[in-house]
């Protein structure tokens, strides 16, 4: 039997990729081409792992019909061969607790238990679909590990005298469903980290400058009658000029006009008490009392210029 086409079940991607192709092998040597007229040269690989379910009572994969495909050209091309234990199926037993060459058993991978293990690889990237092969998926990275795919390829006998085996290279894909994306790499979470004390001058949070927010107008409390409520700017920020709003005193028959720049009207000073420092233009006319109550401090006040430097 010659090189022979088939598709898969639904199936979990599980290994590899759809999309980044493998310039090393297993051991991080280069992939180089092993026979024919191009032997030596560098090549690259698209290779990734489908599992797919196993049905009651299979104890080989070559009980399914897709095994049967891949038994039938085996046995063609590896007459005897194909019997050996050592025979290249790819197509490993989930299930299986034998460790691979660098000590892995595949019951221990992620998405391997419970399923027979397909492996495929091409020189070229699968062709990717929706579900039933009406429309091309384009988008990168769109099919992730984890999801849910159908694989058409070939299999083929590997030709090779030293290891006998079969290749199964893919052709098409077809994204049947999505699923919890498989991450590849160490797990942080996993790694301990967060668990150890804190050693001595470590702080929780970055140190920062303090710097009061600005106050809002809805924080004064209301009018009253000779009170002016200004609007304080943030610390740095251009201190705004807003137009005088002055409430009538009781009794009054006539309005001053609204000023260029709001002044709060003077408090008789109590016989005794501290005088309050001077305050500039750059204060937007609020009084050091009304500063101090928005949680402004003297030495704030005198970096922004709002206080003369006399004080």
């Amino acid at each position: 039997m010659a090189r022979t086409n088939f598709t898969t079940p639904v199936g979990r991607l599980v290994m590899g990729s759809l999309y980044k192709p493998q310039t090393t092998d297993a051991d991080g040597k280069p992939l180089l081409i092993k026979s024919g007229p191009n032997a030596g040269q560098p090549q690259i690989k698209y290779f990734f792992a489908l599992a797919v379910p196993k049905n009651p009572g299979e104890t080989h994969f070559t009980q399914t019909p897709w095994g049967q495909t891949i038994l039938k050209v085996a046995a063609e091309a590896f007459p005897q061969a194909y019997q050996s234990p050592t025979f290249a199926w790819k197509v490993v037993d989930g299930d299986s607790t034998v460790p691979n060459t660098k000590g892995i058993a595949p019951v221990s991978r992620e998405g391997y238990k419970g399923n027979w293990v397909i492996s495929f690889s091409s020189g070229f990237a699968p062709k990717i679909y929706n579900k039933d092969g009406t429309q091309t998926i384009t988008q990168p990275d769109a099919v992730k590990l984890g999801y849910f795919v159908q694989v058409n390829g070939d299999v083929d006998g590997n030709g090779s005298s030293q290891r006998p085996g079969v290749y199964l290279n893919h052709s098409m894909v077809a994204l049947s469903a999505f699923g919890e994306e498989i991450k590849v790499g160490a797990d942080p979470t996993a790694a301990g980290f967060g668990t150890a004390p804190l050693p001595a001058g470590a702080m929780a949070t970055p140190p920062a400058q303090f710097a009061p927010a600005p106050l809002q107008a809805a924080a004064f409390p209301a009018a009253q009658p000779g009170n002016i409520h200004p609007v304080f700017p943030a610390p740095g920020a251009v201190a705004p000029q807003f137009p005088g709003v002055v409430t009538p005193v009781a009794g009054a028959t006539t309005f001053p006009s609204n000023p260029p720049n709001p002044a709060i009207l003077a408090v008789p000073a109590v016989p005794g008490a501290p005088v309050a420092p001077v305050m500039t233009a750059k204060a937007a006319g609020a009084t050091y009392e009304q500063m101090i109550a928005a949680g402004w401090t003297l030495e704030l006040m005198k970096q922004h210029g709002m206080v003369s430097q006399d004080e």
